[in-house]
């Protein structure tokens, strides 16, 4: 068995998700787990989210006493600073009106480190989902050179940052549009990813969701393994995060079968040291 741990995983606490701990922990037990990580989300630094977050904390919190397995992590991702900024001054999203600037927004996390620690959080998932380079880019046409850049400049920040154990889902996106071909990333990026990862110590995730995404072609299924097999090779610890919302780890098996297709075997995925856990 390639994956013994499982350090990307979403509770009913999540905005998103529907899985209750009692599950995750029997599951993951049936499947051979044996350290399985609770990262609910934190997107903004609102009520709604920073409520969920404490809902989470006290829910793991509890149900570590009869299960040492669980271990308490969150998930980040970034956001817009002057979004970040206007819910500080106001306590919410609503009526946050994104500023015209003639250069991309600079990047926030929900919570400082300190604030994180202070809940009993022990390491943070930091990932890109969205773009927050520009003002309504929601709603703005596909732009894959501008899409690309974007996802870039986050991940190379989130390998960069404090707050961050692991880089998580490295190129998820929820539109899939880089998953029919993995190449159409500049291989420059993902090597200057590399070096920001390994010169700061992190770890990077190796995410079900995307590796054995319905949306990705075979093709980039292989590519991308290929991609997570190099960065092992040049010395960066790789996790395994399921990323499960409502089912748990449903792809292991499959994922597997990729994984050693390109040379993955027992022993190569990492659980974090006890020395890189904040607490």
């Amino acid at each position: 068995m390639i994956i013994q741990s499982d350090w990307h995983i979403h509770s009913e606490s999540s905005y998103d998700a529907t899985l209750t701990l009692e599950k995750i922990a029997r599951k993951a037990k049936e499947m051979g787990i044996k350290r399985i990580g609770i990262t609910d989300h934190a997107n903004f630094n609102d009520a709604k989210f920073l409520g969920d977050l404490k809902s989470s904390v006290e829910s793991v919190k509890t149900f570590q006493i009869n299960h040492p397995e669980v271990i308490l992590g969150v998930e980040l991702t970034p956001i817009e600073k002057p979004e970040f900024d206007y819910i500080e001054k106001t306590g919410t999203r609503e009526g946050y009106v994104p500023p015209i600037m003639d250069k991309p927004y600079a990047i926030e996390l929900a919570q400082t480190k300190e604030q994180l620690m202070g809940c009993g959080i022990r390491y943070a998932v930091g990932a890109a989902h969205w773009r927050v380079d520009v003002p309504f880019a929601k709603g703005l046409p596909v732009d894959m050179d501008a899409l690309i850049r974007e996802w870039y400049r986050q991940q190379l920040w989130l390998a960069c940052d404090e707050r961050v154990t692991i880089l998580g889902h490295p190129w998820y996106n929820g539109k899939a549009v880089w998953y029919e071909d993995f190449s159409m990333i500049p291989r420059s990026m993902n090597m200057d990813i590399a070096h920001a990862l390994k010169e700061n110590k992190k770890y990077v995730e190796c995410n079900e969701g995307v590796l054995c995404s319905p949306k990705a072609s075979e093709k980039f299924r292989m590519q991308y393994a290929e991609f997570l097999r190099e960065l092992f090779e040049m010395g960066i610890p790789v996790t395994y995060g399921s990323d499960s919302h409502n089912e748990y780890a449903v792809m292991r098996n499959e994922m597997e079968k990729i994984l050693a297709d390109v040379g993955f075997k027992p022993g190569d995925f990492s659980e974090i040291k006890e020395e890189d856990f904040w607490l």
